[in-house]
């Protein structure tokens, strides 16, 4: 068997501008994007992980335990995407998901390209639900 190309940022932007999906290249390397409801960024990791990471658009007050029992509930019954709460300097509280592929053998085209569809898919799908979820707890959303 033949060795996979390495997985790079640039094969990641070729990606968003064959899906035509607008996105920055910060700094330090990381793909952003913003989306509806969510930022993406996708970070390779030292050429042995990508990392698709996510911030929700909505926040909360505080850490309540019944959003952290939430998260809880999801990353140990749901294989993807992991979850974890966040909080800011100004104290307030965010949701954030991430998946992560191990790329250290490289990836042809159409194992990156299905991990990141996979990726968007599960993301997005899982804030969908959140909305939905926890409603009750979110006190701005970054559109209001």
């Amino acid at each position: 068997m033949s060795a996979q190309p390495r997985v790079t940022i640039s094969r990641v932007e070729a990606w968003f501008k064959a899906r035509q999906v607008d996105y920055e290249i910060a700094e330090d390397g990381t793909l952003v994007a913003a989306l509806e409801g969510c930022e993406v960024f996708i970070l390779d990791s030292d050429s042995e992980f990508l990392v698709v990471g996510s911030t929700w658009h909505s926040e909360f007050a505080a850490v309540d335990p019944a959003l952290m029992a939430y998260v809880d509930e999801h990353n140990s019954t749901m294989y993807a995407p992991r979850v974890m709460l966040s909080s800011f300097d100004d104290g307030a509280v965010c949701l954030q998901a991430d998946m992560t592929a191990f790329t250290g053998e490289g990836m042809s085209d159409v194992q990156l390209q299905s991990f990141l569809n996979s990726s968007f898919t599960t993301l997005l799908s899982f804030y969908e639900t959140a909305a939905d979820d926890l409603s009750a707890f979110v006190v701005s959303t970054e559109e209001d």
